[in-house]
């Protein structure tokens, strides 16, 4: 079943041919500055599972933690981070999920790069955790 997800805007709208049920929590220092909290929430998916069904994005080009190139797409309007893509999980993309806040069920299954958690943010408990990246 298709599920749609907006930015806090709405310009932006992607489609996800498949309901998001595990996320990927990651602590790394980019995700931090790029999310403006602990840790970015993710949905890893097949390029071909997902489409930005609304809207163009705006995109940044960075070196992540991992050393990887990284693409961080993003809202031209409001700036809400929309998904990012890396060589480190090629034809993937790595959706936010705030995306998808009315979906239900959702939850965390890994903790990554949590070595660089910030000292008063608390990873899941219970799942795998990483101090670098899951690999």
């Amino acid at each position: 079943m298709a599920t749609t997800g907006k930015c806090l805007c709405g310009a932006i709208e992607v489609t996800l041919n498949k309901n998001p049920k595990e996320l990927v929590a990651c602590y790394c220092t980019s995700c931090q500055k790029a999310s403006g909290g602990a840790a970015s929430f993710n949905i890893i998916m097949e390029d071909d599972a997902c489409d930005v069904s609304r809207g163009v994005t705006k995109f940044f080009k960075e070196t992540a933690d991992s050393g990887a190139d990284l693409e961080r797409h993003f809202c031209g309007d409001c700036g809400s981070p929309i998904y990012s893509v890396t060589t480190s999980y090629s034809g993937m993309k790595i959706l936010k999920a705030a995306l998808f806040s009315e979906e239900k069920n959702m939850h965390v299954v890994t903790n990554i790069w949590i070595d660089s958690a910030p000292e008063w943010a608390a990873p899941h408990q219970g799942v795998p955790s990483h101090g670098k990246s899951r690999s």
